[in-house]
C-alpha cells in the first residue's frame, strides 16, 4: 500500500509539480477570491457595492495576492492609474451623451428615450461610440508599445466599456460608486491578504535570490576550472576530490546563470515599490548585483575554453593517423595537444592554488551577505570540489557567525595568490619554447582560459570590498539595538531613474516579459522557459536607433536650417534691384520661409513618427475594428436592449483578451480562452446545482473554492495563464449572474449558454480580424527578429574593430563604443527571446506549405548559433575594454588590411543573411570567407613577430598615405618592406626578448579574443548553411561553373585514378596537424585566392609538407546515380553541388583545399622552357598513362 502511495505521489509531482511557496500563493489567492465571492452573496454588503458587485471577484483575480508584496504594490499602482483614467474618461463621455438627451435624461429611461426622442438618443449613442473608438485605439496602442502597460489599460477598458452599457439615466454618483467601491475594495483585500497570510517581502526575496545567484556562479567557476585542468587526468592524478562534470552540464549552466542574473536585477528593481523595515536598505546590494553581469560573461569565457579543450582532446584521442578523414569543424582541431598539455601541466598547481583561495572567498562573501540580509545560512553552499573541503569552515547558523570575518586578510591572500599565479605563469612561459609563444591555437586556448580566470578573480576581489562595506554597516546598526538599528526604507521614486523604471517597466531588455508573466507576478519562473507563450514586441525604434548602418533616405530637420544659397547672376536693371531691396518684400520672404520651414518640419516629424509607430498603428486599428464589430449593437438604438440582455459586455471582454499582435498568438489565446470559459462556466453550473439553486450558499461557496484552487495552480504555476484566469473569472461571473437579482435575471443554464456564446462570438471576431485586417504572422515576426540579430552582429563587429584605416590608436576600444556595444547586445538578446516565443507561436498558425516541424528545428539551431555568437562577442569586448589589444595598438600599421578584410567578410555574410531573412531571397553565389581572412591575419602577425623576434615592435605614429588602399590587403610584401624600412630608419630601438612582448597582457587579451573570433567565424559559417536550407542559394546547377576546377586533380588522376577517386592517400604522406604553419610564405600564396563561405572548405589552414591534400573526385559526379545525400530537400540538393557551397555533409569525409580558381594567375605561364604535361587535358593524360603502362 505504501509503495502504491509513493508511486502515486511521484506521478502526481512529476505531472503537477508544486513547492511550498507555490502552495502558499495558491492558498492566498483562493482565500481572497472566496471572501470576495462571499461579500457578493451577502445582501447587506452587496447593496454598498453599487450596480456592479460582480466586479469585486473579478478584480480580486486580476490583482491577486499571489505576488510578492512589492509586485502586488506595483500591480495596484498600475491598476489604480487605469481605473482613475478610465472612470474620468467614461464620465466625460456619458456627460456629453446626456447633454444630447437634454434635460429629460434624468427622468426618462432608455426605452422612453427611444420612443419619444429617437434622434437625440441616437446622437447620444453616437457620442459614446466615438469615445469607445478612441479608447480602444489607445488600448491597442499601449499594449503594442509594451506588455508592461497591460495592467493599466485593461482596467481602463473594463470601466469605460461597462460604463457605456449602463443606462444613460444613471447619475454620475451612481456610476462612480459602481466602478470605484468594488474595485478599490478588491484591491484593498488583495493587499491585506498579501500582508497577513504568508507574507513574502521583496527585500527578503532579494537576499535569497542574490545568494542563489552566487551559488550558481561559484559552482560554475569550480566546475569549469576543475574541468579545464583535470579532464585529461585519471581520478588518482587529479588535484580535486571530485571528478569533473560533463561538458553538457557546463554548457547548460550558461543560460541558467544568465536567467538568474536577470531575475536578480528584476527583483532589485521591483523592490522600489516596497516599504521595508530592516537593518539595511535593499539598494545596498545594487553594486554587488551589477557585478554579476560581467562575472557571468567571464564565466562564459571559462566554459567556452573548456569546450575548446574538450574538442582538442577528443580530436587527439580519436585520431588514428589519417588527419584528412577528420571533420574539420573548428580551427582548434589543428592545435598540438601535446604541446598544450606540456605547458598546462606546469601551470596546474598555481591554477589550483588560486582557485582554492578564490572559492573560499566567494563562500565568505555569501555568508556575509546572508547574515546582513537575514537569509538562512544553509542557503549558502560551500565549495565541494576540493579534497580538503571538509576542513573549510562552514557556517550553518547565526551562533557560528564570528564578530569579525577578517575580510582584509582574505582579500590580501587572494591578491597575493593572484600575484603568485601571474608570476609563475610568466616564469613558466619564459622557460618554454619560443615557438609556443607565437600566435598559435594552443596559445589562444591557454590565453582565453587564463585571462577570463584572472578577471573572475578580480571580480571576486571587488565583491569582497563591497561585502566589507555591507558588513560594517550592518554591524554598526546592529550595535545600536533592535529598535534604533532598524529603519523604514522607502525607496519608491528616489531618483529619476526609478521613475523611468516605473513608467517603462522594471525588467531588462535582454529578457523582456510578456502579459502572462506580468499577470503571474513571479516573472522568472522555470515553468515558463519552454512554453509557447506570447511574445513581447520589439520596440519600434530599436532598429533605427541601434543599427546605424542603415542608409538615411529621409530628410533631416537639421538640413532645413541650412538653406542652400545659389550664386545668382547680377543684373544692371535699377528697377529690379529696388524691388528686391524693398522691406515689405523681405518681410514677406522671411515669413514665407518661416512658414515653409515649420510646415516641412511638421511633415518630416509626422512621417518619421508614422514609420516608427507602424506596428502600433496596426495593432491599434486591429483592436478597434475587432471590438467595434463585436459590440456595435450597443451603439444602435434598436439592438442596444437586446445586446444588454445577452450580456454583450462579456463579448467585448472576451474579444479584447483574445486579441494578440500576431496570428499565432490570437489562435493560441482564443483556444485557451475558449477552454477556460467552458470549464469555468461548467464548474459554476455544478456549484449552483450543488447549492440547490441558492438554498445552500455554504455548500455552493465550498464547491466554488474547490474549483478555484486548481485554476489558481494553472494561473500561477504553469504557462497556461490565459485559460486559467478567464476560467476562474467565469466561475464567479456565471454564478453571480444567476444568484444576484438584476434587470437581466437569467437562470444558471441560460447564463452558462450566454457565456459560451460570448467566447465563441468575441473570440471568433478577433480571430477573423487578425487574419484579414493587417495580419501579422508569427513566422514573419520570427524572420524579422533573426534579421535584426544578424544586423546587430554586423554592427557589433564594426564597433569592435578599431583602426581599420591604419590610424594609430592608444585605446583599442573606447568606453563610448563599449556602452553602445552593450546596448546593442542587450537588444539582440531580447530579440532572440522574442524569436523563441514566435517560434512556438508559428507552430499554431495555419500553414499551406506543409508542416512547420522541420523548419522549427532549423530555427532552433539558428537561435542557438546566434546566442553563441553574442556570448563570444561580449566576452571579447569585455577583455579588450579591460586590457586593450597589442595588435591593434602596436602592429596596426602592418596588419590593418587583414583586420579590415576579416570585418568586411563577416559584415558581408551577416548582412547577406539579414536581407535573406527579411526578403526571403536566396543567398548570392559567391560569399567571402572570414576563415581564410582570419588565418591570413594570424600568419601575418606570426611572420611579423618572427622577423622581429629580437625586439619589441614599437608603436609609431606615421602619416597616412594619400593613395587609395583598396587593394592593400593583397600587398603583404610591400607592407613588410615598408615596415622594415621604418625599422631601419629608427634612431632609437628598444631591444627586448620576444617573451616580454608575447607575455604582455594586451597580447594575451588579443590571443583570447582571437580564439573567440575563430569560434564566431565557425558559427557564422554554420549560420550561413542553415540560412541556405531556409531560403536557398543562387548557385550554378550545371555547366562550366557547376564544379571547382583544379589542375592538380588532373595530375593526381592521371597517375593513380582509381585510388584517387576513392579519396585514398598513402600512409607515408600523412603528417600531424602541428605542421599547419610550417611554411608561411606558401600559406600566404595559397590564401591569396578569393574564396567562398562554406563551413567546411576542407582544412583551410592545413598545408602538408610534401604534397597537397587529396580531393574526392566522387564529389564531382553530382549527377551520378545513387548519390542521393539523404536528409536534405531535393531542391536544396540540386543547389548544393557548386562552387559556392562546400559542406562535409555533401562532400563526404574528405574536404577540399582550394588552391587556385579561375582568375588566379599562374606564375609558370610565361615559362617557355617548361616541358611538363600539367596543362594536358585529363582525357589525353589518361591515354598517355595507358600507353606508358603498355610499353612497360
Amino acid at each position: 500500500m505504501d509503495t502504491r502511495a509513493r508511486r502515486l505521489q511521484k506521478w502526481w509531482l512529476r505531472h503537477f509539480p508544486i513547492d511550498r511557496v507555490l502552495a502558499q500563493k495558491i492558498t492566498k489567492c483562493t482565500v481572497n477570491s472566496t471572501v470576495a465571492f462571499i461579500f457578493c452573496l451577502i445582501p447587506k454588503v452587496r447593496k454598498h457595492l453599487g450596480a456592479q458587485p460582480a466586479m469585486l471577484p473579478l478584480i480580486s483575480v486580476m490583482v491577486h495576492p499571489g505576488r510578492r508584496i512589492s509586485g502586488t504594490i506595483q500591480a495596484i499602482m498600475f491598476c489604480l492609474t487605469g481605473l482613475v483614467l478610465g472612470l474620468s474618461y467614461a464620465l466625460f463621455g456619458r456627460f456629453l451623451a446626456q447633454r444630447c438627451l437634454g434635460h429629460s435624461w434624468k427622468h426618462l429611461t432608455e426605452d422612453e428615450q427611444y420612443a419619444g426622442h429617437f434622434m437625440r438618443y441616437e446622437s447620444a449613442l453616437a457620442i459614446l461610440a466615438v469615445f469607445e473608438t478612441f479608447m480602444l485605439f489607445f488600448h491597442g496602442w499601449m499594449r503594442s508599445v509594451s506588455h508592461h502597460y497591460f495592467a493599466m489599460v485593461f482596467p481602463l477598458f473594463l470601466v469605460v466599456h461597462f460604463a457605456f452599457l449602463d443606462p444613460l439615466n444613471d447619475s454620475i454618483g451612481d456610476t462612480t460608486k459602481a466602478y470605484t467601491v468594488p474595485f478599490y475594495l478588491g484591491i484593498a483585500m488583495s493587499l491585506f491578504w498579501n500582508l497577513v497570510l504568508f507574507p513574502e517581502f521583496g527585500s527578503t526575496y532579494l537576499g535569497n535570490v542574490t545568494i542563489d545567484t552566487m551559488n550558481l556562479i561559484q559552482n560554475a567557476i569550480d566546475e569549469s576550472v576543475n574541468f579545464f585542468i583535470s579532464i585529461d587526468l585519471k581520478e588518482s592524478q587529479s588535484l580535486y576530490g571530485k571528478s569533473p562534470e560533463s561538458l553538457s552540464k557546463l554548457l547548460k549552466s550558461k543560460p541558467t546563470i544568465h536567467n538568474k542574473v536577470s531575475a536578480c536585477s528584476a527583483v532589485l528593481h521591483e523592490c522600489i515599490y516596497e516599504i521595508s523595515y530592516s537593518y539595511l536598505s535593499p539598494t545596498q546590494l545594487e553594486p554587488i548585483i551589477k557585478m554579476f553581469k560581467p562575472c557571468s560573461m567571464y564565466i562564459n569565457g571559462l566554459i567556452n575554453a573548456c569546450q575548446l579543450e574538450f574538442t582538442l582532446l577528443s580530436r587527439d584521442r580519436n585520431r588514428e593517423g589519417d588527419l584528412l578523414q577528420m571533420k574539420t569543424d573548428k580551427e582548434i582541431t589543428y592545435a598540438n595537444f601535446e604541446r598544450f598539455d606540456r605547458v598546462l601541466t606546469k601551470l596546474r598547481p598555481s591554477i589550483y592554488n588560486l582557485h582554492k583561495i578564490l572559492s573560499e572567498s566567494v563562500y565568505l562573501t555569501k555568508i556575509i551577505l546572508a547574515h546582513a540580509y537575514d537569509v538562512n545560512l544553509n542557503r549558502a553552499e560551500g565549495p565541494e570540489v576540493f579534497k580538503d573541503s571538509d576542513e573549510i569552515v562552514k557556517y550553518k547558523n547565526k551562533k557560528d557567525i564570528p564578530k569579525d570575518f577578517c575580510i582584509d586578510e582574505h582579500k590580501n591572500a587572494l591578491q597575493n595568490a593572484l600575484f603568485e599565479f601571474d608570476r609563475e605563469f610568466r616564469e613558466e612561459l619564459l622557460n618554454s619554447e619560443i615557438d609556443f609563444l607565437r600566435p598559435k591555437d594552443e596559445m589562444f586556448l591557454l590565453s582565453s582560459f587564463l585571462m577570463n580566470f584572472k578577471e573572475t578573480t578580480n571580480i571576486v576581489i571587488k565583491l569582497l570590498d563591497h561585502s566589507k562595506e555591507v558588513h560594517t554597516l550592518r554591524s554598526t546598526r546592529e550595535a545600536k539595538g533592535w529598535l534604533r538599528g532598524k529603519s523604514v526604507w522607502f525607496t519608491f521614486l528616489h531618483s529619476f531613474q526609478s521613475f523611468k523604471i516605473w513608467i517603462k517597466g522594471s525588467y531588462s531588455k535582454s529578457n523582456p516579459i510578456n502579459e502572462n508573466e506580468g499577470l503571474q507576478g513571479g516573472v522568472f519562473t522555470e515553468q515558463n522557459q519552454n512554453a509557447a507563450v506570447l511574445a513581447a514586441r520589439r520596440p519600434s525604434v530599436a532598429e533605427q536607433d541601434l543599427l546605424s548602418q542603415q542608409m538615411e533616405t529621409d530628410k533631416n530637420l537639421k538640413d532645413l536650417e541650412k538653406t542652400p544659397a545659389l550664386p545668382l547672376p547680377t543684373t544692371l536693371s535699377p528697377n529690379l534691384g529696388s524691388a528686391e531691396s524693398s522691406p515689405s518684400r523681405k518681410k514677406e520672404g522671411r515669413m514665407f520661409q518661416s512658414l515653409a520651414y515649420y510646415l516641412t518640419a511638421c511633415l518630416i516629424t509626422t512621417n518619421r513618427f508614422c514609420k516608427r509607430s507602424k506596428a502600433h498603428f496596426r495593432f491599434g486599428f486591429q483592436v478597434t475594428i475587432a471590438l467595434l464589430l463585436a459590440s456595435f449593437p450597443m451603439f444602435i438604438p434598436k439592438t442596444r436592449d437586446w445586446y444588454i440582455q445577452y450580456h454583450g459586455a462579456w463579448v467585448g471582454f472576451v474579444c479584447i483578451l483574445c486579441m494578440e499582435p500576431s496570428v499565432g498568438g490570437t489562435f493560441w489565446s482564443f483556444f485557451l480562452r475558449m477552454l477556460g470559459v467552458v470549464i469555468g462556466s461548467s464548474w459554476a453550473y455544478l456549484s449552483y446545482a450543488a447549492g440547490d439553486h441558492q438554498s445552500d450558499p455554504y455548500l455552493e461557496t465550498v464547491i466554488t473554492a474547490i474549483g478555484a484552487a486548481p485554476g489558481f495552480y494553472y494561473f500561477l504555476g504553469t504557462p497556461y495563464v490565459r485559460a486559467a484566469i478567464i476560467g476562474i473569472i467565469s466561475i464567479y461571473i456565471v454564478l453571480l449572474a444567476a444568484a444576484i437579482p438584476s434587470s437581466v435575471h437569467d437562470s444558471i443554464l441560460t447564463a452558462w449558454a450566454k457565456r459560451c456564446f460570448a467566447v465563441g462570438y468575441g473570440g471568433g471576431v478577433s480571430l477573423i480580424v487578425q487574419l484579414i485586417m493587417f495580419p501579422s504572422k508569427a513566422r514573419d515576426e520570427l524572420n524579422q527578429e533573426i534579421a535584426f540579430v544578424c544586423g546587430s552582429i554586423s554592427e557589433l563587429q564594426l564597433l569592435y574593430a578599431s583602426g581599420l584605416e591604419g590610424e594609430s590608436l592608444t585605446v583599442s576600444l573606447s568606453e563610448q563604443k563599449y556602452k553602445r556595444m552593450t546596448k546593442i547586445s542587450q537588444s539582440a538578446r531580447g530579440a532572440l527571446s522574442r524569436a523563441d516565443a514566435y517560434k512556438g507561436l508559428a507552430r499554431q498558425e495555419p500553414r499551406l506549405k506543409g508542416e512547420y516541424t522541420e523548419l522549427g528545428k532549423v530555427f532552433t539551431q539558428i537561435i542557438f548559433v546566434l546566442r553563441q555568437i553574442l556570448d563570444r562577442i561580449d566576452n571579447a569586448a569585455l577583455l579588450r575594454r579591460q586590457y586593450g589589444s597589442a595588435i591593434v595598438e602596436e602592429l596596426n600599421s602592418v596588419v590593418y588590411p587583414y583586420r579590415r578584410q576579416i570585418v568586411a567578410s563577416l559584415c558581408c555574410l551577416t548582412r547577406a543573411m539579414q536581407e535573406a531573412f527579411l526578403n526571403k531571397t536566396p543567398l548570392p553565389q559567391f560569399l567571402p570567407s572570414p576563415r581564410i581572412a582570419q588565418r591570413r591575419l594570424i600568419n601575418m602577425v606570426r611572420k611579423t613577430l618572427r622577423e622581429n623576434y629580437d625586439g619589441v615592435v614599437k608603436r609609431e605614429s606615421t602619416p597616412k598615405s594619400n593613395k587609395t588602399q583598396d587593394n592593400d590587403s593583397n600587398d603583404e610584401h610591400e607592407i613588410m618592406i615598408n615596415f622594415r624600412k621604418k625599422k631601419e630608419n629608427e634612431k632609437t630601438h628598444h631591444v627586448a626578448p620576444i617573451h616580454e612582448f608575447a607575455l604582455k597582457e594586451r597580447f594575451l587579451s588579443w590571443n583570447a579574443s582571437t580564439v573567440a573570433f575563430e569560434e564566431i567565424i565557425k558559427y557564422v559559417e554554420e549560420l550561413c548553411n542553415l540560412t541556405k536550407i531556409l531560403v536557398g542559394i543562387n548557385e550554378f546547377k550545371y555547366g562550366f561553373l557547376s564544379r571547382p576546377l583544379y589542375e592538380d586533380w588532373a595530375a593526381e588522376a592521371a597517375t593513380d585514378f582509381d585510388d584517387f577517386i576513392q579519396g585514398k592517400i598513402p600512409r607515408n604522406q600523412q603528417h600531424p596537424s602541428s605542421n599547419r604553419e610550417h611554411n608561411n610564405s606558401d600559406s600566404f600564396d595559397s590564401l591569396m585566392a578569393s574564396s567562398i563561405s562554406g563551413e567546411e572548405q576542407g582544412p583551410v589552414a592545413l598545408h602538408l609538407d610534401n604534397s597537397d591534400p587529396p580531393v574526392n573526385l566522387a564529389r564531382i559526379a553530382s549527377h551520378r546515380a545513387g548519390n542521393t545525400n539523404e536528409g536534405l530537400p531535393a531542391s536544396f540538393r540540386k543547389r548544393a553541388f557548386s562552387i559556392g557551397f562546400i559542406n562535409d555533409q555533401l562532400s563526404g569525409p574528405n574536404g577540399l583545399t582550394k588552391k587556385k580558381t579561375l582568375g588566379d594567375t599562374d606564375s609558370d605561364i610565361e615559362n617557355d622552357e617548361d616541358t611538363s604535361d600539367d596543362e594536358l587535358p585529363l582525357a589525353l593524360k589518361r591515354i598517355l598513362t595507358s600507353n606508358k603502362g603498355t610499353k612497360d
